[in-house]
């Protein structure tokens, strides 16, 4: 949510705001200029605190329809109240404290992590962004250890990234520097939950009221909002409770190919006709990912969306129309998690495609890279209220979203709603058995009638993989992953003839991560 470029020894100036930044001697923090954004800065003798947050509905503050809102305390009593009511702030939010005593800097994390900011401390100068293709503009080393994980497919959720000596600031955690050092702190794990007994109670309105509630908390404008609907329950979910509450809704979606777009195009079209949406699509085929790795690419992040060229599409509709907050369904598949103790020991291991899927990808991996990847990460972020898988997703999206102008808002993966849904007895988790009542409720059992083929993605990347199998092969007789010693080239141009030979999802899944690594280590080798 903020940009900034502090040096140290700026930190013993008073801050002053102006042209829309704070000024701290030479040094600058920018926030996000967003209608769903607010800045406050508290100023007191000797020490200061910034924080960029997202506005809150029906938030009472000094002036709560301002972008900024500027406090001179003399009390430290205030301080602290003032200081405390923005940690414990419910929605998101990055702040940034400065005590001019010692030159120390403190940037903290809220929980919901829709748009986390990465940082990097080098020589007493701290450098802050929303966005970590900010950091490909300067010398960079990969982290092997971490690009070896991630080459093998394991899902982690850190501070430490894929650049040497650039964290990511994870929900919740602080980073404190002072001249000479600097430090990360994590939060407090979140204690596991369990399930409760089937007492008979009916869940469903209680589901409905959490997700309600997740819904509004932010302020609503009419005509500013847009909701991903890719036509699976997730995304339906969070359009039946817009729907709810408000009107003037545009939704936007990608249409698949293949046996999935028929029924994904009707179900769209129920959706949107029952609850009155302005439905726009684009097509996968028309707009599908960028493969070629000569071809001109603006600067890299360390993770991003993988359908990006369709999703941009969509996302500049949005913002050419006015919109500018985006609803989305991320979070639908971490609400109601299978306890060990109600699955099979095969299906505690994960569906067979992504076994497999790791099998190919632990195949393009040196023996040093094999054996980094099958230690147990020791930099992996503690559990969380916001599930490990949503934080990544939001990760991954955010900074193309705001470049578009979209600031993210993703119900489902609400804290409060996470902690009820995995509570629930089993018979209203298993099959999504709540969220399916809900739907059936607003929408009628005809649209996501059980055994319903779900949309996916599975079969857009293999047919693309193989069609550009030949100039890849080309490209790839140089490969920055391999000069690093991490991957094999051969076995990488053997998985990419399986691919040309089989189109097999698991085999694409496990080149297509290989390759957007690939990227981002000729960017840091340039």
């Amino acid at each position: 949510m903020i940009k900034a470029e502090i040096a140290l020894s700026d930190v013993a100036f008073a801050p002053t705001w102006h042209e829309a930044r704070l000024a701290i001697g030479a040094s600058r923090i920018t926030p996000h200029a967003h209608p769903m954004l607010e800045t406050v800065v508290v100023r007191a003798s000797g020490r200061w605190f910034m924080v960029t947050r997202e506005r809150q509905a029906g938030a009472t503050s000094r002036d709560s329809a301002s972008p900024l809102t500027i406090v001179d305390v003399r009390d430290d009593g205030e301080f602290h109240a003032l200081h405390q009511a923005c940690l414990l702030w419910p929605l998101d939010y990055i702040m940034v404290e400065g005590a001019q005593a010692g030159h120390r800097l403190r940037i903290r994390a809220g929980v919901i992590g829709s748009a986390p900011v990465y940082c990097a401390a080098v020589d007493d100068h701290v450098s802050i962004s929303w966005d970590s293709a900010d950091f490909a503009d300067r010398p960079a080393m990969i982290d092997t250890e971490v690009a070896s994980h991630q080459l093998a497919l394991h899902t982690s959720y850190a501070a430490r990234q894929l650049y040497t000596g650039v964290v990511m600031l994870t929900e919740r955690a602080a980073m404190e520097v002072e001249p000479g050092r600097a430090r990360f702190r994590y939060p407090e794990p979140m204690a596991d939950g369990a399930p409760t007994e089937d007492d008979g109670e009916d869940r469903l309105p209680r589901f409905a009221e959490a997700l309600a509630s997740a819904v509004s908390s932010r302020p609503w404008a009419e005509g500013s909002v847009s909701l991903e609907l890719s036509g699976g329950m997730d995304s339906a979910t969070v359009a039946v409770a817009l729907a709810q509450l408000h009107g003037d809704i545009d939704s936007k979606g990608i249409l698949l190919d293949g046996e999935v777009r028929g029924p994904q195009v009707q179900r769209r079209r129920f959706i949107a006709e029952r609850l009155g949406l302005a439905d726009h699509t684009v097509d996968i085929s028309a707009l599908p990912p960028g493969l070629d790795l000569d071809a001109p690419h603006e600067t890299y992040g360390f993770c991003r969306e993988f359908y990006l060229e369709a999703c941009s599409a969509l996302w500049a509709s949005a913002r050419d129309k006015g919109r500018h907050t985006l609803f989305t369904g991320i979070g639908g598949d971490e609400l109601f998690p299978a306890y060990l103790d109600e699955v099979s020991a095969g299906a505690a291991k994960g569906p067979l495609w992504a076994r497999d899927a790791r099998s190919y990808a632990e195949g393009l991996l040196t023996p040093r890279a094999l054996a980094a990847s099958r230690s147990r990460p020791l930099f992996d972020a503690p559990a969380s209220p916001v599930p490990v898988t949503s934080l990544l997703a939001s990760a991954c999206r955010a900074p193309d979203l705001l470049k578009h102008g979209q600031w993210p808002v993703n119900p489902l993966s609400d804290p409060r709603l996470a902690y009820l849904c995995h509570r629930l007895p089993r018979s209203s988790r298993e099959g999504r058995e709540v969220m399916r009542r809900y739907l059936e409720s607003h929408l009628g059992g005809d649209v996501f009638p059980k055994g319903y083929l779900k949309e996916t993605f599975a079969n857009v990347l293999p047919p693309l993989i193989a069609t550009h199998a030949p100039r890849l092969a080309g490209q790839l007789r140089e490969c920055a992953l391999a000069d690093l010693g991490l991957v094999d080239r051969r076995a990488v141009l053997a998985l990419l003839e399986t691919i040309a030979e089989t189109r097999s999802h698991p085999a694409s899944s496990a080149f297509a991560s290989f390759l957007s690594l690939e990227r981002c280590a000729r960017q840091a080798s340039a």
